[in-house]
């Protein structure tokens, strides 16, 4: 089928200090000239504008896209009121220091500035500031001075601006970041300083808010339907096992708050979506950040005549806790986490796609060893580990097709002994493995995999050595008490300096090739520690050393592949995601739900960097093999526990795991990381949802893909017309069913504006359809 494989590395590019602009100077990044072969210009065409839907609301305007190289721009107007246009592919955002107040002045998702009309007044808004700041009990809402303009432009459309604003009451700067990338979505995070002699208390520092949009005569634009404005969408489910469980809400004509991880569970993405129904704008949103957070949205739909007015909405998004989020010491300098916001046209599948651009550019780092999605197979405590379990386990994972293999928990606990309660002593257990753990590294490489160890490197059991001698390393929770599971305190320097060296020596003593975070526990509101008289929530500390230390271990080991993980999917956030090569998204493998976690957080992050088991955690005690199978196919699949040591292999099971494992790797992988991927079925019901679930992935260029179509629970439609999205209406396409293993011509056009009728008659079955241009 012609098969080929592609580098599926990226390439971050970074920013530095730049030139101040002269009033009313444009300044965008170059350029690129015709006949730079192998430049900026035909790279950038190239790779530019990923996203494309044969949606025809934005089909024209994204083909137009797609030819020309990734471009952004700044505009600064100055004067009594100096305003800034961002400018970044389609999308368009300005603000503007008016009357002392740093104030957003609306979006354009058609490319226009709005520099004779239709700006945002902010006078009409209660809450219009474009940051939120509040110190000492004070919120700095205006007083601001402009202290300058300075961006720096780099290769591929990239731009680093940052405004300087000085506070004429507080001794407060704030430095107001923001980056352009070309794509749909740009990136804003505020430096803060406190210019005093004295410690302040940072209450709030929300690095984004102000007025999203005002929609004039909203009622006669829905009139005669039953849609809200607005639709705000976002995973419903907060608790263990209930990632990825997208839904839309009406959003009412009222504040709405959407919570994670303080005031609400900590299994909830920070991430938003916001669809307007008048006007077809849909905002996509995430926040970079892996502690309590806070969307705020504030809908008034009387701005205007009662009959046919106005309405104005409002949002903020940042971290949240119980205040002081941080204390500054006199002359200290913080950096509130990143938000990344969004605009498009188009459905969720539009918005999806430019999130998931901007990620693979922008954010997420390159993949280790220039390859992504690896096959990851493992041996965990789901069964007494020893020696011979380990040896047996190595083998099928070759067998099956593995290309990393990894020992999980109690490795270096005594046989029989707790592996809970005995992190933190990061030695391997000469009881278990009387040779160490050498002969296992030397088999799983001798079999052509890479060899790996899993850590709970933030936690230490009650019975590990750490605990008892340093008992003041474990973090306080607000009832008094060390008593968080164990979570060692890391904004305690020591501990945290500890907890590094542990790591390090981990990786290094054992000539890792993989290595695999664990965090299983959860500090709810947060930890807290007495600072200069304040009793500050510690989130904000704990995850910037965090950082920092990951930062450092990917420095320093280049081609150790780093997974993340958190009880499963407790920290998928995109500040941790950065950090490492993918996330495990879950411990529920069990079917159905198991569609809607995939489905939702494929969504949420681009499925390279997404994974997911086969085997184990129960997984395999619903549905058929290969509905189990069959959705791993869409992210980076993981497998195990195929088979006891003591039973034969049973050759049908393993032909069809081999045979999945050589799909994923020689067909679907090569294009993964460039994808588009479809929701066909973005919503679906229930915690073991009901009707058909379908999904999508498509290459760039749309000359192959496959998509699965997945029967759950309780079925009442045996058929499912499917309209694939991601192909070229000009291409003629070889279609594989793969149930039967037949195949047929097809043009693109029929596969997608007329479709194909797929039957599937029983609960927790599925069809996978394998397409290719020829």
């Amino acid at each position: 089928m012609g098969f080929s494989r592609r580098d599926a590395g990226k390439i971050l590019l970074g920013c530095s200090a730049g030139l101040l602009l002269e009033s009313g100077e444009a300044w965008g990044s170059p350029l690129p000239q015709a006949g730079e072969a192998g430049k900026a210009g035909k790279k950038g065409a190239a790779k530019a504008a990923k996203g494309l839907t044969v949606n025809p609301a934005a089909k024209a305007q994204q083909a137009s896209a797609a030819a020309q190289p990734a471009w952004s721009d700044v505009v600064l107007v100055e004067g009594p009121e100096p305003t800034i246009s961002y400018r970044t592919g389609w999308v368009v955002y300005e603000e503007s220091l008016s009357k002392g107040q740093f104030v957003g002045r609306g979006w354009n998702g058609a490319g226009f500035i709005n520099y004779y009309d239709g700006r945002v007044n902010p006078s009409e808004y209660a809450a219009p500031e474009a940051f939120q700041v509040e110190i000492d009990g004070q919120r700095l809402v205006n007083n601001w001075k402009w202290a300058g303009l300075k961006k720096t432009a780099s290769d591929g459309g990239n731009l680093h601006v940052v405004i300087t604003l000085e506070h004429t009451v507080r001794p407060v700067t704030v430095r107001v970041h923001t980056k352009l990338d070309g794509t749909a979505v740009l990136t804003r995070w505020l430096e803060i300083t406190n210019r005093s002699q004295e410690p302040a208390a940072l209450a709030v520092a929300n690095s984004w808010s102000g007025v999203l949009r005002k929609t004039e005569h909203w009622k006669s634009h829905l009139e005669g339907t039953d849609s809200p404005l607005y639709s705000l969408g976002y995973f419903k489910g907060t608790q263990w096992g209930e990632e990825g469980d997208f839904h839309w809400h009406d959003l009412p004509a009222a504040r709405y708050r959407m919570d994670g991880r303080v005031r609400r569970g900590r299994y909830r993405q920070p991430m938003f979506l916001l669809r307007n129904n008048a006007l077809g704008e849909l905002f996509i949103g995430q926040l970079a950040w892996t502690g309590g957070y806070s969307f705020d949205f504030d809908l008034d739909v009387e701005m205007g005549s009662i009959t046919d007015g106005a309405a104005g909405l409002t949002f903020s998004a940042g971290p949240d806790g119980n205040a002081p989020l941080r204390v500054l010491a006199a002359g200290e300098t913080v950096s509130s986490p990143e938000m990344h916001l969004g605009l498009v046209f188009g459905d969720l599948d539009e918005a999806v796609q430019a999130m998931h651009t901007h990620l693979r550019k922008s954010v997420l780092r390159p993949q280790f060893r220039n390859q992504a999605a690896w096959v990851e197979s493992g041996i965990g405590p789901e069964v007494e580990i020893t020696a011979d379990q380990v040896e047996h386990a190595i083998d099928v994972a070759a067998q099956g097709g593995a290309e990393v293999f990894f020992i999980d928990a109690s490795w270096y606990a005594a046989p029989g002994g707790n592996w809970w309660t005995t992190v933190g002593n990061w030695d391997v257990s000469r009881e278990r493995f009387p040779q160490g753990l050498k002969p296992f590294r030397d088999r799983t490489h001798a079999a052509g995999m890479l060899w790996g160890l899993w850590m709970d490197a933030e936690r230490v059991g009650e019975d590990s050595r750490v605990a008892k001698e340093h008992p003041d390393w474990l973090a306080m929770n607000y009832n008094g008490e060390r008593k968080i599971g164990g979570l060692l305190d890391l904004t305690n320097p020591a501990a945290a300096k500890w907890m590094e060296e542990q790591i390090n020596r981990v990786i290094e003593e054992n000539e890792l090739d993989f290595f695999r975070l664990d965090y299983n526990t959860d500090p709810g509101r947060g930890i807290t520690s007495v600072r200069d008289g304040y009793v500050e929530n510690g989130y904000w500390r704990y995850y910037d050393t965090l950082y920092g230390i990951y930062d450092r271990l990917r420095a320093k080991f280049p081609n150790v592949i780093f997974e993340n993980c958190a009880g499963g999917g407790g920290r998928t956030d995109i500040g941790m995601v950065s950090r490492f090569g993918h996330t495990d998204v879950t411990d529920w493998q069990i079917a159905p739900r198991s569609f809607t976690i995939t489905n939702g957080m494929t969504m949420a992050l681009p499925p390279e960097y997404v994974d997911r088991l086969l085997g184990g955690q129960n997984g395999q005690t619903t549905a058929e093999f290969n509905f189990q199978a069959r959705l791993l196919l869409f992210m980076q699949p993981k497998f195990g526990f195929l088979y006891p040591s003591y039973a034969q292999p049973n050759p049908w099971f393993m032909r069809s795991i081999k045979r999945w494992t050589d799909l994923y790797k020689n067909f679907v992988r090569p294009f993964m990381s460039t994808s588009r991927i479809y929701h066909h079925t973005p919503e679906v019901s229930g915690v073991n949802p009901h009707g058909w679930g379908v999904i999508e992935l498509a290459s760039e260029d749309r000359s192959k893909g496959i998509c699965g179509l997945f029967q759950l629970s309780a079925p009442t439609q045996p058929e499912y017309v499917l309209r694939l999205r991601g192909l070229d209406v000009s291409k003629r396409y070889r279609v594989t069913f793969d149930n039967s293993e037949q195949t047929s011509m097809v043009d693109g056009f029929t596969l997608m504006e007329q479709g194909i009728t797929v039957r599937l008659p029983g609960a927790l079955t599925s069809e996978l359809l394998i397409v290719e241009a020829v």
